[in-house]
């Protein structure tokens, strides 16, 4: 039997929860993206470009090549392990995506029917990646790019005060005002599991699934304070209105190495987002275009 590790299980957790396992629709988010066009006097290095899919409460890679045809994939640096979902006796499969192959181990009864496969924080190992909105380019580890991409980009660019734990990385964060902490970045869910700040707005109940089948009910937030990304430089990243789960964090999960409360929160698609994002996955590196809003 396939066994999910502890950053699969809170992926596939909030998944069915933000696919509406107990829910009539997708939750709403007042978070819009920030636009952003490349400097025309900077010519970047070799790189590809992947098409994203936004529905909202999840993101697809697009372009991914089979014999099968074509599909879009799941993307969640919530989980370390990408796989495909597969009704077949194959131990694996094999696709393409902007030129290059990759080969994808194959499993059952993951994944809603709609979503064919998961791509992790696995299939990024090897690259430093650029999102922003609808595109992401990814560029190889030893690429220029990667090394400085400050240099290519605007001076609005910022590096984020960034925590590696495993293979998963995490960003300091400010909320509510004057308690600092980190969160783990999770393309795979929609909204944040954050602390409680003074005079939040309750949105109402939502039931999530956690680990071992089991059902808890959490308040769904929103913040009446700004919350904070934390640069290098010590500049702070606003974001107003912030929507979040209440009283649920990795700490639910009950495993070895996770009961420090420091690091049991989650950075969502509800505030990743907003900017563009820039994303080291050897150096362990993330950094965000400072908005000007």
């Amino acid at each position: 039997m396939y066994k999910l590790s502890l950053y699969q299980k809170v992926s596939v957790v909030l998944f069915l929860f933000y696919f509406g396992a107990c829910l009539p629709g997708p939750i709403p988010s007042r978070q819009t993206p920030v636009s952003y066009q490349f400097p025309k006097s900077k010519t970047l290095p070799p790189h590809t470009s992947i098409k994203i899919i936004d529905t909202g409460t999840h993101l697809l890679l697009s372009g991914i090549k089979s014999e099968k045809g074509n599909d879009s994939f799941l993307w969640d640096t919530g989980s370390e392990l990408s796989f495909y979902e597969s009704g077949g006796t194959e131990e694996s499969s094999t696709f393409t995506l902007g030129g290059q192959s990759f080969t994808l181990k194959n499993i059952k009864g993951i994944l809603p029917k709609s979503i064919p496969g998961l791509l992790g924080i696995d299939f990024f190992s090897e690259n430093c990646i650029f999102w922003f909105g609808e595109e992401l380019k990814r560029f190889p580890k030893d690429s220029p790019f990667c090394e400085h991409p400050d240099a290519y980009l605007s001076t609005d660019f910022k590096f984020l005060n960034t925590k590696k734990k495993g293979k998963d990385l995490y960003l300091e964060f400010e909320y509510p005002e004057g308690r600092r902490s980190f969160a783990e970045i999770d393309t795979g869910a929609s909204l944040n599991l954050l602390p409680e700040g003074p005079n939040d707005l309750f949105l109402g109940e939502k039931k999530v699934f956690l680990a071992g089948n089991r059902i808890k009910t959490a308040n769904h937030m929103e913040s009446a304070s700004p919350f904070y990304l934390v640069t290098l430089s010590g500049i702070r990243e606003e974001y107003k209105q912030v929507q979040y789960l209440k009283g649920i964090s990795l700490e639910n999960f009950h495993l070895p190495g996770d009961k420090d409360r420091e690091e049991v929160w989650v950075i969502g698609l509800d505030i990743l987002r907003t900017r563009p994002l820039f994303w080291d996955f050897t150096r362990g590196r993330v950094g965000i275009v400072h908005s000007k809003n």
